[in-house]
């Protein structure tokens, strides 16, 4: 990258600073850095005794958990999900896993094992390695604990936590300090980092409440959407606090449908006969929120557990709420709220007066919505309900949501915050600032018109070149498709920057994409991310390592194609009028959904030293590479405390065509190698329907890509293979490629030039035991 002349006198007022401070000058300047990331030790509890009465002068602590992520079915209280038995995955046994509340000053340490046994199949062909993210904690001193594969550490697999030889911790000792990590109180959540993990219920809440007396009563709410099982991605339900249930009709799905609502398109899907339902013997209860003192207020603390493109929609019967803040961080409040939505990995909190006189009889009904296809709303939705209930009032226990969703669809005009901005039409009528106290008027609010509590003073000194990210089609940034070193980014001293996008020219448009900045305390980094499709998700972009702060943001009628080099003539020419900025109280967020032809201006400050994974929180998205790292400093800068440097990861990255039951099958891709037991299905998935898949060739014609005789035909939909079983024989394997666009002698362009061939081992050893470096 190419520096101006700002960054380099900036960069020299850095280094100036750093000799200033003794003749050791860079190393002097680090050691100090290093000083900070020492612990400071508070009294250790356990970590349930930390969920108290946060008063402004009781001493902080250290609060111990200690989890372990298991396998399981759910089949039993505190996992049964929406009632239908299907393999899950599990903190300490439950679905979501448990809460952890703490207070401003204390310490948080959650001592982690990783106790999966035999091979969790997921859709996206992830294995049972396995690490922990705090998600929204800036991790300033411990950045080492960010809990992200091959950029902050390497995965823990439950082998290697056997023995005391590997170089992770046994337990992991994932955590971090709330006054100096940055971790300011407010709604965060915790979960898996690896493949679709979370997916299949690897997450749960985690609160830091303020010193001094709360002015509300607290309640949690985890929304996530729900899968037919870990390897069908139909969607057929949704948890409130890991409760639900699926009525008499129950989704079904094509494969080409899944693939669809995978890549944030939307899917089609179809009903058939629910065989768990049965009216008079239900499995599962919705959620309770109890109501003990009616007339109070209550802070309702909304967290958005969304595992792919499935938003929900929150709204309470017969009750308004104020939105009070957004990702950690206290905005100015919205009042008379009747809807929330919340994309994946969003949170909000919302004050909700309750009635000091209500009806008998039937409590009032939280209802959450989710439509299955963003671009086609009759192509179906899901539904569901938690029950707000008051004293006196008496729950219908057999009250089951139907598959219409009758009920959830409001006639009445709306208050509604966060609505998916894909509608042109919304968005220009949207309500704006400073109109939004105004509870005469109607529509849609958008972060853009939303106002922080707290100004920043810096947020102007813009340090680096505006970066311009363009999301396309094919699910990247900038065309470019994330890949992972074995030796993770923070702990390579020197950093190795062989394979990064900026020092090689990515053959097959897959490598190391890696934003470098200075660390430069009160200075900022500005980000454009511009989402270039109408049709596409709005990707929501989720930032490690802090918050950003959205400075502007807009969506283009369909007259307009808003693509990158399109939205930097307007920023940088002013052409047809500059791209407006607000830098008073701008909102701060660490996930936004970024508008389909449209933009987002982000402010990102540069006093977190460390590698921050910048990427879509759609799980399909993040696997297939749509993700970049964002380099704050330099190696010495960073803090790496017990794990070893320079030690590659003895489980290689996952490239990103996904894991051993599952190859994402695009143009551009690595070639696959996959190991798989006898009797596995492997699943070819498509990304653009544009491809086939030759099964079995020789190796001859593997090598060559020799594809004639075999048909060059593309055709809509996953392909699936089935390992042989070996009997008695040795280990073989099998050679797979695309069929398409063969040249006069039989050379397919796609398998050639495009990467599309895989090579897949079946013998009956490949859950062998491999340690984590």
């Amino acid at each position: 990258r190419k520096f101006n002349m700002r960054r380099l006198l900036i960069w020299g007022v850095i280094l100036m600073s750093s000799f200033s401070i003794g003749s050791a000058g860079k190393h002097k300047f680090s050691w100090k850095y290093r000083k900070y990331c020492e612990d400071v030790p508070k009294k250790t509890v356990p970590g349930n005794k930390c969920d108290r009465p946060c008063f402004p002068y009781s001493p902080p602590r250290t609060c111990v958990f200690n989890f372990k992520l298991e396998m399981l079915k759910s089949d039993t209280p505190g996992r049964r999900a929406d009632g239908r038995i299907r393999s899950v995955l599990a903190y300490n046994g439950q679905i979501p896993g448990p809460p952890i509340v703490i207070c401003e000053g204390d310490e948080l340490v959650v001592n982690f094992k990783n106790d999966i046994t035999g091979n969790m199949t997921n859709m996206d062909g992830s294995s049972s390695g396995t690490t922990l993210h705090f998600h929204g904690i800036r991790e300033k001193t411990r950045p080492w604990s960010d809990g992200v594969p091959f950029v902050s550490q390497c995965p823990i697999t439950p082998e290697c936590q056997k023995h005391k030889n590997n170089h992770n911790p046994f337990p992991f000792p994932y955590g971090f300090n709330t006054d100096v990590d940055g971790a300011p109180a407010g709604t965060y959540w915790y979960h898996s980092h690896v493949g679709a993990q979370r997916t299949n219920g690897a997450y749960g809440a985690l609160i830091i409440k303020e010193k001094g007396k709360d002015a509300h009563i607290d309640k949690i709410l985890v929304l996530q959407e729900w899968y037919e099982s870990s390897t069908n991605q139909v969607p057929v339900s949704i948890l409130i606090n890991g409760n639900g249930r699926t009525g008499e009709y129950i989704n079904t799905g094509e494969d080409a449908e899944i693939t669809k609502h995978l890549k944030g398109k939307g899917g089609s899907f179809q009903l058939k006969k629910n065989k768990y339902f049965d009216r008079n013997n239900f499995k599962t209860n919705y959620e309770e929120c109890i109501i003990n003192e009616p007339g109070k207020t209550y802070r309702f603390r909304v967290i958005g557990a969304i595992s792919q493109n499935f938003p929900l929609r929150l709204s309470i019967d017969d009750h308004k709420f104020t939105a009070i803040a957004m990702d950690s961080r206290n905005i100015e409040p919205v009042p008379d709220l009747t809807d929330l939505w919340l994309a994946a990995g969003e949170r909000y909190d919302i004050v909700v007066q309750t009635k000091a006189k209500y009806k008998s009889f039937l409590p009032y009904m939280i209802r959450v919505f989710g439509y299955t296809n963003q671009h086609n709303h009759a192509a179906g939705s899901l539904c569901t309900i938690a029950w707000l209930l008051y004293p006196g009032q008496t729950i219908d226990y057999k009250h089951v949501t139907d598959s219409a969703c009758t009920g959830f669809h409001p006639s009445s005009p709306l208050r509604t915050l966060n609505p998916v901005p894909n509608n042109y039409k919304a968005w220009n009528n949207r309500i704006k600032y400073p109109h939004l106290k105004n509870s005469s008027k109607t529509g849609d609010i958008f972060i853009t018109d939303l106002r922080a509590k707290i100004q920043e003073p810096t947020i102007k000194t813009n340090l680096a070149d505006t970066q311009y990210i363009e999301f396309d089609g094919n699910i990247t940034f900038n065309g470019l498709r994330m890949t992972y070193p074995r030796v993770p980014f923070l702990l390579q001293n020197p950093a190795d920057e062989t394979d990064r996008c900026t020092t090689k020219t990515p053959a097959n448009y897959s490598c190391q994409n890696v934003l470098q900045e200075p660390w430069a305390k009160d200075h900022w980094a500005e980000i454009v991310l511009v989402n270039k499709n109408d049709g596409a998700a709005s990707h929501p972009i989720h930032q490690h390592g802090g918050w950003y702060w959205v400075v502007g943001e807009d969506k283009y009628d369909n007259s307009i194609t808003a693509n990158r080099d399109f939205i930097m003539d307007k920023d940088q020419k002013c052409l047809g009028g500059c791209l407006p900025q607000n830098f008073i109280n701008p909102p701060a967020k660490d996930t936004i959904q970024v508008p389909p032809n449209g933009y987002v201006i982000l402010r990102t400050p540069l006093d977190n030293p460390g590698t921050w994974i910048f990427h879509c929180h759609i799980n399909y998205h993040v696997t297939i590479g749509m993700a970049m790292v964002l380099q704050i400093g330099e190696p010495e800068d960073w803090c790496t405390k017990h794990l070893h440097q320079n030690v590659p990861c003895k489980t290689p990255p996952p490239p990103p065509g996904g894991g051993p039951t599952t190859i994402h099958w695009f143009l551009g891709m690595e070639n696959a190698e996959r190991c798989v037991n006898p009797g596995t299905e492997v699943t070819f998935n498509w990304v653009t329907d544009d491809h086939n898949v030759i099964k079995e060739l020789t190796e001859a014609q593997y090598d060559s890509c020799n594809v004639t005789g075999y048909d060059h035909a593309h055709y809509v939909g996953n392909a699936n293979w089935t390992a042989p079983m070996l009997n008695g024989h040795g280990p073989e394997t099998f050679y797979f490629a695309c069929g398409r666009f063969p040249n006069a002698t039989g050379i397919g362009d796609h398998c050639y030039n495009g990467g599309m061939k895989a090579k897949i081992h079946v013998r009956s050893d490949c859950t062998i035991s491999v340690c984590t470096a």
